[in-house]
């Protein structure tokens, strides 16, 4: 084992029964349920541990300086579907320590960064957004006007304080891969990160196994990609959210999606964040109706900002970390939000 990746789980034969387990829950769930045969379903089991094992363990990388200082690592498959991916992974500070498991969160960056290759599109929340220094302020639990790059109010900052308060945060292992900005791959990359990322990260770190621990997120672009997959495969999440995700007021895809789905929806976390300036508030506001009425209990918040790299470095990165948080361990408030999305103030200490 690489003596960088310590507190990681590294190994062929635990990627094998890993990748086996998920994947014969994945066909038990899809057209294996046709068969009656047990071996067809531990052919699926097979099939899918040997895809799997065309990749190299995590490796810990250099991460900004935070404090406390959250770890990150480097991880390439070469999947099946989509050919060779960098994947970054962000832990809690003192992951590797330590021995308990973390929900997980699979987390896309934008088209900006989608564009400029896979390496680039994985490695955007970490090098762009800044979410190593926003998940080290969660874990501060107590946030300033700074950790929001200055896009915050007095009585939303307090609000946000205030629920930290009473619950702190906890943490969860963000997974992020290259987000495909071409309509004609999101296919395919849904099929990696179902069938080979979900289960390569099962295999390697500690985290929940149970589907209801595990979220999807992201930003802009990314938002959009993780609407489409969420609501798509409810079963195999506990939470969807997106911040200024780059959706019409009906997107056709997702909304087919959640109507496909829609039993399966109802019962996910859903959460949708926009801001003050972003181009997309309105068309997420009108998407937000359109989940409403199909039966999906989506939060909805608007935010300060504009649709840029100040926004998802502040209140962006911090809003994705605290829902996830909250939705995936399952208890602990988020700050509240009026009807039409707006920051609802703490009330005032006596």
């Amino acid at each position: 084992m690489d003596r960088r990746v310590a507190g990681v789980a590294v190994g062929a034969g635990a990627a094998v029964v890993s990748v086996g387990e998920a994947m014969g829950q994945r066909c038990r769930s899809g057209g294996a349920r046709r068969w009656a045969s047990v071996w067809a379903l531990a052919l699926c089991g097979v099939l899918a541990a040997a895809g799997a094992a065309r990749a190299e363990p995590p490796r810990r990388v250099a991460a900004p300086a935070a404090e406390p200082q959250p770890e990150v690592y480097e991880a390439t498959i070469v999947s099946r579907h989509v050919g060779k991916q960098v994947v970054v992974f962000v832990a809690p500070p003192g992951y590797g320590a330590g021995s308990a498991r973390l929900p997980a969160v699979v987390t896309w960056a934008g088209r900006g960064e989608s564009v400029r290759g896979n390496r680039a599109g994985a490695w955007g929340w970490v090098e762009r957004y800044g979410v190593v220094e926003a998940m080290a302020a969660l874990h501060r639990n107590h946030l300033t006007r700074e950790d929001f790059q200055g896009l915050v109010g007095d009585g939303a900052l307090e609000a946000t304080n205030a629920a930290l308060r009473e619950q702190p945060y906890r943490g969860v292992l963000l997974v992020c891969p290259y987000p495909p900005h071409r309509a004609s791959e999101r296919a395919r990359y849904e099929a990696f990160v179902l069938e080979e990322l979900i289960p390569y990260t099962k295999a390697h770190f500690r985290v929940f196994e149970a589907p209801e621990r595990w979220g999807v997120d992201g930003i802009s672009l990314g938002g959009t990609l993780a609407y489409s997959l969420g609501f798509g495969h409810p079963e195999a999440f506990g939470a969807v959210g997106g911040q200024q995700a780059a959706v019409g007021a009906a997107p056709p895809a997702v909304l087919a999606a959640v109507e496909a789905n829609r039993v399966g929806a109802r019962g996910l976390r859903v959460n949708v964040a926009t801001s003050a300036r972003d181009p997309f508030r309105a068309s997420l506001t009108t998407f937000v109706g359109h989940l409403r009425r199909l039966g999906v209990d989506a939060r909805f918040v608007v935010l300060e900002g504009a649709h840029d790299k100040r926004f998802v470095r502040g209140p962006g990165s911090i809003e994705l970390l605290l829902f996830q948080d909250r939705a995936l361990w399952g208890s602990g408030a988020m700050p509240p939000v009026s009807a039409d999305g707006a920051a609802v103030p703490a009330p005032a200490a006596d």
